[in-house]
């Protein structure tokens, strides 16, 4: 389920990230994760706010790979 949205998808089709030390990464395969669907990581201006909020993450590391990875998804 992605986190912002709460939209239940298939994992495949879900981005899956971590938060370490305050900040938001890609998954790198250990301790636990949340994942975020590529219709919040396209569409939404108020994602990374809605992100930081739930997971009491830094926003600014949030906007910043959350625009990364809108560049790299492809429908």
């Amino acid at each position: 389920m992605c986190v912002a949205c709460q939209k239940r998808e298939f994992q495949k089709e879900l981005i899956r990230v971590q938060k370490r030390e305050g900040k938001m990464y890609l998954y790198s395969g250990e301790g636990r994760s949340f994942y975020l669907c590529k219709a919040c990581l396209q569409g939404n201006k108020h994602i990374a706010k809605i992100v930081a909020g739930r997971m009491k993450i830094d926003k600014k590391s949030v906007e910043a790979l959350l625009k990364e990875l809108s560049s790299n998804v492809k429908d």
